[in-house]
């Protein structure tokens, strides 16, 4: 999708862009049954690297290394090993509707980020929509307190958070020409970094069952998961306020949580009612006009 089509359709780009993120770990979650978690995120990352590769190729011609290969290598650190390795890891150690919602404290971290770096105005109507939101994710997360949580999933969920918070600032601030080869190259680079930190801890290729599930799975992830999510993400981003776009994502774990109970079995309770209405009004709250502020 080119950056017209979604200057001039963003609520079908936004709504895509929720639906695939929101059913994305319940299928992750589905994936790491037959694949190590480093092994399977970087496999994802390079696949997904190589169709927008050919994508780019297509569309932009031969990449401009000369003026943004900083910013590429920022991109690959944040956006793809930190990101993508850490949220893989998480979603190993915890159900998938929670992972989820700790990997989305993001918008919190972008409006910071956004208002130091990018100069986005947070008003107090923007604040208090994002503290809304946070608190809709609170009470969604309480819903999966009834059992023991892993310390470490949730650090590994709140450090690919900020990792996403500080890749996407970075692209904003970038403003590369082409969205398609900023995605590619990071995703190749911080993919085979994914794969070689996997061989390195232990993982090994015999571990991974190539079955047709699997391979379905892969390609998903890779295709749909990550190369079209990620070019709807950035286009978004890049034709709009970073810290605005960041907010709409506190309805992703509302869809994922939703996924989780029916694909995985994981429990709903009424908790979710409450969570549900706070993050309606927080995101409402955060794209509401700056004059209404």
């Amino acid at each position: 999708m080119s950056r017209t089509f979604i200057a001039r359709h963003p609520h079908v780009a936004l709504g895509s862009l929720i639906l695939i993120w929101g059913v994305g770990y319940p299928i992750m979650k589905i994936g790491l049954g037959y694949c190590p978690p480093l092994l399977f995120a970087g496999l994802r990352a390079v696949g997904g690297g190589l169709l927008l590769t050919g994508l780019a190729l297509h569309h932009d011609g031969l990449p401009d290394l000369a003026g943004t290969w900083p910013a590429l290598l920022v991109s690959a650190l944040f956006n793809v090993l930190l990101f993508f390795g850490l949220s893989t890891l998480s979603v190993q150690l915890l159900p998938a509707g929670i992972a989820s919602v700790v990997l989305y404290l993001q918008p919190i971290f972008i409006a910071g980020l956004a208002h130091l770096w990018l100069g986005e105005r947070l008003t107090r109507t923007k604040m208090a929509g994002l503290l809304l939101g946070f608190g809709g994710v609170a009470a969604i997360m309480v819903h999966g307190m009834e059992g023991s949580l892993s310390p470490a999933g949730i650090a590994y969920g709140v450090g690919s958070a900020a990792a996403w918070a500080l890749g996407t600032v970075g692209f904003k601030r970038a403003a590369p020409r082409s969205i398609l080869w900023f995605i590619a190259l990071p995703f190749l680079l911080g993919g085979l970094l994914i794969v070689a930190s996997g061989l390195a801890f232990g993982e090994r290729w015999t571990d991974i069952a190539w079955t047709p599930g699997f391979m379905l799975v892969l390609a998903y992830g890779a295709a749909v998961g990550l190369a079209l999510s990620w070019t709807l993400w950035l286009a978004l981003v890049a034709v709009g306020e970073a810290s605005r776009m960041a907010g709409n994502t506190f309805l992703v774990p509302l869809v994922s949580v939703a996924a989780g109970t029916l694909f995985l079995g994981e429990p709903l309770t009424a908790t979710l009612a409450v969570g549900a209405l706070a993050v309606m009004a927080g995101v409402y709250l955060v794209n509401r006009p700056a004059v209404a502020a």
